[in-house]
């Protein structure tokens, strides 16, 4: 008896690590309305990737990730991105600090 009481516990182990394996296979679920399609660490390195070397804010707000930072030389930057896929929707800069320093 303790042997067939074995042999069920191993069977049971295993049919529930198959459907744990099974489960973590599947694709996660659509984003829910409202929900951004990027993350704000994702929208992160898009801006970084786009120039912007120092990020003071970021705030997701009607649909748009809005990063407001500076690049390298010191310039203003504001990047937007659609939150639904990360696409760069907008970027504007300010002349850099050392173009307004007298010659």
């Amino acid at each position: 008896m303790p042997l067939y009481r074995a042999a069920s516990a191993w069977a049971l182990a295993g049919s529930l690590i198959l459907q744990a394996g099974s489960a973590a296979a599947q694709p996660a679920a659509p984003n829910q309305p409202g929900e951004p399609g990027i993350s704000m660490n994702e929208a992160r390195r898009i801006a970084i990737d786009n120039g912007m070397v120092r990020i003071e804010e970021i705030e997701l707000e009607d649909c748009l990730w809005q990063l407001n930072g500076s690049d390298n030389l010191g310039a203003d930057i504001e990047i937007d991105l659609r939150a639904s896929d990360g696409k760069v929707v907008k970027i504007e800069r300010d002349d850099p600090l050392s173009a307004a320093a007298p010659p």
